[in-house]
């Protein structure tokens, strides 16, 4: 039976406003057409704004491993040698679509809950002056460390390589400049700080990023997250059916209505008013004895991670609070299993009352 009154605080879904909910519930609209066309260019204009960049915006159906299964399978070849950043779950999630595409992957590794430095780039770009690609997490939601890739970005775009950024959990609640800081392809979701349900997936190529996709039309990658066949369509369908795929239209009206919620709001306003919630959490958390899982310096706006309470397994903790207070918040993935909870303050519904919630409950545990 579903909780109705559940306060959802884990990192993807969120709990979206009310508006776009009501949308998901619409009569279903044709996924062709006039009508339907201009809807979906508008979403993608927003998308565009978002991204900050005059580049290519698709939006796929499927998750943020969708458009991340796109970048890389459309950019390089078999064989070829990329390098990627593994500083947590979802960079090892990198490795390993790399790895499936038959790519030859150098690994830069950093602790888990340390951001990447951008020398241990320049160093291993250097040893590896054939490596094709760079691939790198911007926010690292296992344990919520927001990597430097606009300093990284430099240090690629100098070498002449193909720069791919996940930027799944960050996009709309974390400052990215697709085109300045020389991002060729981006991928992202909608369900995250998009403030949307699950089911789309937005990729964005910048134009290095079709030189480098165009190198090789026969890479032999498949057929629905192939880039090229996504532009195809874009172009030579423009007025009625500008994608591939039946769309999943109620999808996209709702990611429509939830962006264009951030924009009238002010993409940075909305920004500062996460950071606001994670500087609530975070203090009270520590008054309640909580240690954090990264210092101040390091806080993700988005996402706050704690270590459990002493001698106590994180499962208990956040098995408590979804059965005695109806919030469900996440555990630590990977080698932090059982060792950190993870809250989310990424959706535009949370509020300081919803941090306040998780306090008191919280506090009530310790009691």
């Amino acid at each position: 039976m579903v909780d109705t009154n559940l306060l959802l605080m884990i990192p993807g879904p969120i709990q979206p406003e009310r508006e776009v909910m009501k949308v998901m519930g619409d009569p279903v609209k044709a996924h062709y057409g006039s009508e339907w066309t201009e809807i979906y260019n508008l979403t993608i204009e927003a998308l565009r704004k978002i991204f900050n960049t005059q580049g290519d915006v698709f939006l796929m159906v499927g998750s943020g491993s969708c458009a991340l299964d796109s970048c890389l399978g459309s950019a390089f070849s078999t064989g070829e040698k990329v390098i990627v950043g593994v500083n947590g779950f979802f960079g090892e999630r990198l490795k390993a679509i790399s790895d499936c595409y038959g790519l030859n992957t150098i690994i830069v590794e950093s602790e888990w809950g340390e951001p990447f430095k951008p020398s241990d780039f320049e160093k291993v770009i250097q040893k590896n002056q054939d490596a094709i690609g760079v691939c790198v997490v911007h926010l690292e939601t296992s344990t919520t460390i927001i990597n430097p890739i606009e300093e990284i970005g430099k240090i690629v775009r100098k070498q002449g390589m193909c720069y791919v950024v996940d930027a799944v959990s960050s996009l709309g609640g974390i400052p990215l400049k697709i085109d300045d800081w020389n991002i060729d392809l981006c991928a992202s979701a909608s369900q995250k700080c998009l403030g949307a349900p699950p089911g789309l997936a937005p990729v964005a190529v910048g134009e290095r990023g079709w030189e480098f996709i165009d190198r090789n039309k026969s890479k032999g990658h498949g057929w629905y997250t192939n880039l090229n066949i996504w532009r195809k369509f874009s172009k030579e369908w423009a007025d009625w059916h500008p994608f591939p795929i039946t769309m999943a239209t109620n999808n996209v009206l709702a990611l429509k209505t939830s962006l264009d919620s951030v924009l009238q709001e002010g993409v940075e306003l909305r920004m500062e008013r996460y950071r606001q919630l994670a500087i609530r959490l975070r203090n009270g958390l520590r008054g309640l004895g909580l240690n954090l899982y990264t210092p101040d310096e390091l806080m993700s706006p988005v996402l706050t991670a704690s270590y459990s309470y002493p001698g106590i397994p994180a499962s208990e903790v956040i098995t408590y609070l979804e059965e005695k207070h109806h919030i469900k918040i996440a555990g630590g993935l990977g080698s932090l299993k059982n060792k950190i909870i993870r809250i989310s303050h990424m959706a535009p519904t949370t509020s300081e009352e919803d941090i306040d919630r998780v306090l008191s409950a919280l506090n009530q545990f310790k009691s």
